[in-house]
């Protein structure tokens, strides 16, 4: 697990190194605010599709060969994105990277539902938000600094970072599934159908993440021009912002989630999660200089890291077998709304300057009312069962 950790860290170092800069990065190649939001959907579109697949995937082969694929494919397309010089190389590269990298999140999360019980089990999902948080701590100040060298080398540093994790898990990492608990390779093994998500007990879990995922996404892809229309801020001025997002996410997911969930379960957990995200969109768009801007951004990390690991947890609980393929259904509608998001934020920025965080509240609130009339259903259904029974 500690091995585990150390790579999702570095995945969080890896992609947080790269928040500041891309938009900057894609402005320089000729890209607006809607293609912006364009090229962040690619890479969730093909993370959506593949997802799924990957997770399933798991059950059959093992975690570690999967975790594999998902890091070599983020660094190798990571650096070749540091030495594109057209805008299309961008779309291109960002797909490729897509259907690798989203191997990683949904395969860890199936080996700690592997290697955990439980009862302990939302505290091992907090603690690999927590370690994605603490990769998030360092990267964005570091990138934001190596941006003052090129706009392209923070994208090289984060390719070689991956490249090192890659060596580390080969090396290092234990297999968490053992042969006797694996799918049968007789069976076909087939994209695990996000309708047939729509059709299960957790479809409550799945649209939750999608709003969560669409709202958490348009923040992402408008932040930096957001403020930069606004503000006037630079890689470097937003790079704070990102850095205190991922102390927060660190602390959240690593002290508080886990915790939480115990005392109060993970619904309750996801909703104050999933309000706390809402209020943050609100306040973004009162943003008037870089103390404020980091400021809300501690609301917002909250919020998500209130939520993500609460839903994940929920969902692992409440799977029998086969954690590899719900947790790739998971990863599907978390990633369904990263392709929405960034699109939907970059057209609405391109509306008009506060457009996309309205859209993002919208959302998360029809998350919120989604997940609250969902619990209070399943009590309902609860107390009814207990009455007939008796």
């Amino acid at each position: 697990m500690t091995i585990l950790f150390g790579s999702i860290f570095l995945v969080g170092m890896g992609f947080s190194i790269i928040m500041p800069v891309l938009p900057y990065y894609a402005e320089a190649l000729g890209a607006n605010g809607f293609q912006l939001g364009l090229l962040i959907t690619v890479y969730a579109v093909c993370q959506f599709i593949f997802a799924p697949i990957w997770g399933a995937y798991s059950d059959r082969v093992g975690r570690k060969p999967l975790l594999l694929i998902g890091i070599s494919g983020y660094a190798f397309t990571f650096l070749l994105f540091g030495f594109a010089t057209e805008l299309w190389m961008l779309y291109l590269i960002r797909a490729v990277g897509g259907s690798l990298s989203c191997a990683t999140l949904p395969t860890a999360m199936a080996y700690v539902a592997d290697s955990t019980s439980l009862d302990k089990r939302g505290g091992a999902m907090g603690m690999i938000g927590a370690a994605m948080g603490m990769g998030m701590v360092f990267g964005p100040a570091v990138g934001g600094l190596m941006s003052q060298i090129s706009l392209a080398f923070p994208f090289v540093f984060a390719g070689i970072l991956g490249l090192i994790n890659t060596v580390a898990i080969w090396l290092l990492l234990k297999e968490s599934l053992p042969l006797e608990n694996r799918v049968n390779k007789q069976v076909k093994i087939e994209r695990a159908s996000l309708l047939e998500g729509l059709r299960s007990p957790l479809v409550v879990f799945f649209l939750v993440i999608l709003a969560v995922s669409i709202g958490e996404s348009i923040h992402h892809a408008t932040y930096a021009l957001f403020t930069q229309a606004k503000l006037s801020f630079g890689a470097h001025d937003i790079g704070w912002s990102f850095t205190a997002a991922g102390i927060t996410s660190a602390l959240v997911q690593g002290l508080l989630v886990g915790r939480m969930i115990t005392r109060v379960g993970e619904e309750r957990t996801a909703t104050i999660g999933i309000t706390l995200l809402g209020i943050s969109l609100a306040l973004f768009i009162f943003t008037y200089d870089i103390a404020s801007s980091i400021i809300f951004m501690v609301v917002f990390s909250t919020g998500i890291g209130l939520t993500r690991p609460s839903i994940s947890a929920a969902v692992s609980k409440r799977t029998l077998s086969a954690q590899g393929s719900a947790m790739g259904i998971l990863q599907g509608y978390d990633s369904l709304g990263r392709a929405i998001g960034p699109a939907l934020g970059g057209w609405m920025l391109d509306q008009g300057l506060n457009y996309g965080y309205y859209s993002g509240i919208m959302v998360v609130l029809i998350g919120l009312i989604t997940l609250v009339a969902g619990s209070s259903l399943r009590q309902t259904d609860s107390i009814t069962a207990r009455r007939e029974i008796s």
